[in-house]
Order: structure tokens, then sequence, then C-alpha cells
């Protein structure tokens, strides 16, 4: 057996066997088409076991990893095939583009990046290293290039007639702002489903980011954010306290060769919308001596990682109980 039908089987298995727990002990009212059912919990189709085996004829289960995988994120959940690469064409790239381009504009030593360099009229690919010291390396390629016109841009450089001067434009990639935000939402989505599984992520009040991912088209509104204000030993699961803010706040690493960034995420619980979790957040603030801005505590606790939610009725029914308490 190949490891990675073993590591979806694996999943497969932990929150399948919570769906059915939760089910038989009445937590949920859902109709179960198999014996073992698991339920993606991006589009909410019902999958039996057999689907964790690739098919090109189908729609089959797949690992889901949140961050992407290439910002250093882990395979932490199974999701539909059409929900996972729609997402990760269309919204991961994005975020990963976006984040890149942070390290670009910081010309790490040792980084690489594409571009153009523009002179005379003519444009000519480039490939850019940067030294570390404020010095850049650049390559131009035959093959990537017309090798009248870099032969002509070449000889103007050695005789110093090109000028001291030479615009770089970077090559255009996929980094749309609804976009980034639509992969911030989906990877905070993921790691709540990770940890909590389908206690409470299957209320209708979670259609609408569900839709929000899958329809990368119908736009993105009001989910919270919160980046450059954590440090790498906070990143973890929380829970926010204050009254009427009722979330899951997760924070997240996204990891390059060069940098890293930490955003923080909050999640309402059912019940409650991003406007109003904020609003209520909001109106507790504090002035910070900036205009139309205001400062917030959170009242957290932190996720306990060795309390069992997905086997254990009686850690399930203390989370039921926070949720369901006023």
């Amino acid at each position: 057996m190949s490891n990675s039908i073993e590591s979806r089987r694996k999943l497969f298995n932990l929150f399948s066997n919570q769906l059915h727990l939760l089910k038989e002990k009445g937590f949920i009212d859902i109709e179960l088409k198999y014996e073992k059912t698991y339920i993606c919990p991006i589009c909410v189709r019902q999958f039996e076991e057999n689907d964790i085996i690739s098919n090109p004829n189908k729609n089959f289960l797949t690992e889901e990893d949140a961050p992407p995988e290439k910002l250093g994120g882990r395979r932490i959940a199974l999701t539909c095939k059409e929900c996972n690469s729609g997402a990760g064409h269309e919204i991961d790239v994005h975020l990963i583009n976006r984040i890149k381009l942070i390290d670009t504009n910081q010309f790490y030593k040792g980084s690489k990046q594409f571009a153009f360099i523009e002179h005379d009229g003519e444009k000519f690919s480039a490939e850019i290293t940067s030294n570390g010291d404020g010095t850049l390396r650049v390559y131009h390629r035959t093959k990537n290039n017309n090798p009248t016109l870099l032969d002509k841009f070449m000889y103007a450089i050695k005789n110093r007639d090109a000028g001291p001067l030479f615009d770089i434009k970077p090559r255009e990639q996929k980094n749309d702002d609804v976009r980034v935000n639509l992969a911030l939402l989906k990877t905070n989505y993921i790691i709540t489903f990770s940890k909590f599984g389908y206690i409470f992520l299957l209320d209708k009040d979670y259609d609408n980011i569900r839709e929000e991912i899958r329809d990368m088209n119908k736009g993105f509104e009001g989910q919270i954010f919160i980046n450059n204000q954590f440090q790498n030993n906070q990143v973890g699961t929380y829970y926010v306290m204050n009254p009427n803010a009722k979330s899951i706040f997760n924070i997240f690493s996204l990891n390059t060769q060069y940098s890293e960034t930490i955003i923080g995420a909050i999640l309402p619980l059912p019940g409650k919308t991003p406007k109003e979790i904020h609003r209520n957040l909001v109106n507790k603030g504090y002035g910070i001596g900036q205009q139309d801005k205001v400062g917030v505590n959170l009242d957290t606790t932190t996720y306990d990682p060795n309390a069992n939610l997905f086997t254990n009725v009686n850690e399930i029914q203390k989370i039921i109980n926070w949720k369901n308490a006023p």
C-alpha cells in the first residue's frame, strides 16, 4: 500500500469515526450515506472509504495542506479533488505569490527572481540574484531573449553607452488581494477543521465561508486577519472568550526559504458573523493615538492538544456546551 493511500486512510478514519460518533450521540442530525462516511469540509459532499483511492473518472478524496505546502504547511485533512484543485489553482497561488513578493522586495542574500529590464524601448528577460550586500547579479539567457537585441544591449553596457539606470519590472504573477484573503480564510477554516472536526463546522452559518472558498468570484467579506503582531512561539489555536465575541483564533506561520510571516485569524462560532465579532471587540477597544484606529484585547485561553475531541464524548460535550452558552 502506498504511503499516500495509508496517510489518507488515517485521516479518513479519524474524521469519519468522529462523524459517526457525533451522529450516534445525537450531537448532529445528518443522514450519513455510508457505513463509514467522510464529509468534505468545503463542499459538504459525502464520500466512502474507497474514495481515498485516486480515480481519474470520479471525484475522490485528497490530502489538504494548511497553510499551503509551499509556505511550510502540512497535510492535516482531506478535501475532495474538485475543492482541493480549484482552491489550489485559484486561491492558494495568490497567497504564495504574495509572500514570495515580500521576499523579492527585500532582496535577501541568495534570493532569485525573474524580471524584465527595459532599455531603449526594448525589454529583456533577466534572472536576478541578490548578493546580500546591496549588489545584484543579473543573468540574461539567450534562449529567453532575441539574441541580436541582447548582443546590442550587452555591447552598450560594456561600452557604458546604456546609461546608469535601468527599469526593472518583475514578471506579472497571480497576486489578487481578494484571493489572498480567501487563501487565508481557507487556511484558517481547514486548521479549525483539523482541530475540531465536525463538532460545529457543519453548521449552516459556515455555508457562506464554504461558498466563498468554492466560488472564487463571489468575493470576500469581513473575516478578521491580524499580522505582524505575533511571535513564532505563539503559533497555535486559542479560544476567544470576550463577551459576544466567542470564536476560534488560529495563529499560523507562512514560511519561505528566507522569511516567516505570522498571521492571526478569527473564525466566529455559529450564531455570530465576522462583522458582529469585529464590532463587539472594537466597542471594548482603547485608543492607540491613531485616528480611526483602536486597540483590542483578546481574552483567550489555549486549545488543549491533549483533549481528545475525536473519540472522547465528554471533551466533545465541553466544546458544545461552550458553543451553546450565552
